[in-house]
């Protein structure tokens, strides 16, 4: 079954981003076959296989899906096979053109090509902001790292305190066995007991020993006190990288749709649109020429 062209043609809703511009004023010495109106030649193929041939090329390009992202690297490509079906329609012998049809042409041609440039600019856009967004991930990274560097440093105070205190019960624990195993001199015996230099021997490695049980439960405390501080910075810190996290998956997720469907749709179907207007503008002429 032949191509039957349509009485009219309805306007497709087009997409954001998809405006035709405002129609230039053009001259006919500029159109590509616009010297004027062409006669059917003899070639073998027919107007409507011409026509049919074009308007397939057409839906094929209009209804094509790009395998994977970015999907702005088709676009050169895509724009090419579309010119190619459309300068195959007008360098056919048994075509005639007219000017309205050049002019529908450059209209929707700059259009989509806009509409292109327009969608990747938005995925080179999007592509930068997921890779810029670290922020939070490097303030964790750095708060580990220094949250890493001051239990070191609390853990060498208190190895180099315990250290000192213990040597001193050291010390005075020698001291007391020293007095337990001496013998009571002449003059002690008028002086100081060793009893008594036994309690106070006793006495001062008491309080020694309590010393180092009052370092080790400072530097616990203080210890408790630091890792407190440290979870409070971490979780509001996860708070951001999790927020950054959710706006990663996003993007991430708007990547994998690619925006030109629809651009390029309502583009194939405006220029099948103006293929089928034009053979209608001629058979009408032809008919007119014949009444």
């Amino acid at each position: 079954m032949g191509y039957q062209p349509s009485a009219g043609r309805t306007s497709s809703s087009r997409p954001r981003g998809f405006d035709r511009p405002k129609k230039a004023k053009t001259k006919k010495a500029t159109m590509q076959h616009a010297s004027g109106p062409r006669r059917v030649g003899t070639s073998a193929q027919s107007t409507n296989e011409i026509v049919e041939r074009t308007i397939t090329g057409l839906e094929t390009l209009g209804s094509q899906t790009f395998a994977m992202a970015p999907f702005n690297q088709h676009f050169e490509r895509w724009l090419k096979s579309l010119g190619s079906v459309l300068d195959d329609f007008e360098a056919s012998k048994v075509i005639e053109l007219d000017e309205k049809f050049h002019e529908e042409r450059v209209s929707i041609v700059s259009a989509v090509e806009a509409a292109l440039k327009s969608e990747q600019a938005k995925e080179a856009s999007r592509e930068a902001t997921i890779m810029s967004i670290h922020a939070s991930k490097d303030l964790l990274f750095h708060a580990e790292r220094e949250h890493g560097e001051k239990l070191r440093g609390q853990a060498a105070r208190r190895d180099a305190n315990l250290k000192e205190l213990k040597g001193s019960v050291e010390a005075l624990r020698a001291k007391l066995d020293e007095v337990l195993e001496s013998k009571v001199g002449f003059m002690e015996r008028f002086t100081k007991s060793k009893a008594k230099i036994e309690e106070d021997a006793r006495s001062r490695l008491s309080d020694a020993e309590k010393g180092v049980e009052v370092a080790k439960s400072t530097f616990t405390e203080e210890l408790a006190a630091l890792q407190k501080v440290y979870e409070q910075e971490r979780g509001v810190i996860l708070e951001k990288v999790t927020a950054e996290r959710r706006e990663v998956d996003k993007l991430v997720a708007e990547a994998e749709v690619d925006g030109s469907v629809e651009v390029r749709r309502v583009a194939c179907e405006e220029l099948a649109g103006a293929v089928k207007d034009l053979v209608t503008r001629v058979n009408t002429s032809k008919k007119t020429g014949e009444d």
